[in-house]
């Protein structure tokens, strides 16, 4: 009978492609990454996967495998939230993840303030421009600007996340509000992004110079004056180096939402950070709907 346990090095290496993408993923070397594989490939009487020069690919009896592979790690995902959520002490770790500017902006004072007041509670934040999952344990608290869809998580809204559009100072004498195509853009790589979006409608003749993933880059880019910025009111307004050209109503506005797994929501550490979070967000909603003056 094999080992349980190797059911997750057959899901790592799945996922990753690799025994040492796996290795690292898992928290150990390669080599028992690949002990472990030999030892399940024996155990079950054949083999799991082809190794080729791309990586490691599911051989036909690794994808009759990987359904029931698959849904034991959901079962003891599973175990573990129930048995953490019956914990009733303020002590322990909890791990919050947000967005790239928002969560050493943002996050980072707010989660260093509630360490403070509960010294009991270690705190992790993981900032990432992924969604990362609640339901596989990578995190037990996300503040999340799109609107989580699986039936698990329990949401709050918290506020309203808006942008405009800014520009240096010396750039912005130049700019005529009425005319912005004649502008380049920093924008973001994401041509499915709602920035992008609200630009090809709005400009579609307008030249990106500049394109990032990162809020952050953004900022810089925008504040050297390579040209206009879609930025979100709460990073670019206390800026004096930039100034508003269209106001936030006209651009860009989403949602800020607090989001936890069902099965963690009264576990008194994440449950105590969840609503000091939450709190503190929203007296700062006039600042992330920019309406703060």
């Amino acid at each position: 009978m094999f080992e349980w346990d190797d059911a997750r090095y057959f899901l790592a290496v799945h996922r990753t492609g690799s025994l040492t993408a796996a290795g690292r993923q898992l928290g150990v070397n390669q080599s028992t990454v690949s002990r472990r594989m030999r030892s399940l490939e024996e155990s079950l009487g054949t083999r799991l996967f082809v190794q080729t020069q791309d990586g490691y690919f599911l051989s036909p009896a690794g994808e009759r495998l990987l359904p029931r592979a698959a849904r034991m790690e959901d079962e003891a995902l599973a175990l573990e939230r129930e048995a953490t959520g019956q914990e009733a002490q303020l002590s322990g770790p909890v791990r919050v993840t947000g967005a790239d500017a928002f969560s050493p902006r943002v996050l980072t004072p707010l989660l260093v303030e509630f360490q403070r007041r509960m010294p009991g509670i270690d705190v992790e934040l993981i900032a990432d421009i992924r969604t990362l999952s609640l339901t596989k344990r990578e995190a037990d608290l996300a503040v999340r600007t799109m609107r989580p869809k699986e039936p698990s998580l329990v949401i709050r809204r918290i506020c309203g996340l808006a942008s405009a559009v800014y520009a240096s100072k010396a750039y912005g004498k130049k700019v005529d509000p009425g005319d912005l195509a004649s502008h380049p853009f920093v924008s973001t790589e994401d041509a499915t992004w709602v920035e992008s979006l609200w630009l090809a409608r709005t400009a579609p003749g307008a030249r990106v110079v500049f394109k990032s993933n990162s809020t952050e880059a953004h900022l810089a880019a925008t504040k050297k004056g390579i040209g206009l910025g879609i930025l979100p009111c709460y990073v670019a307004d206390p800026d004096p180096d930039l100034v508003r050209i269209v106001a936030p109503g006209k651009v860009v506005s989403r949602d800020l939402w607090l989001v936890v797994h069902r099965d963690l929501q009264h576990t008194a550490r994440i449950r105590a950070c969840a609503d000091f979070l939450f709190e503190s967000l929203a007296a700062r909603a006039a600042a992330f709907e920019g309406t703060s003056g």
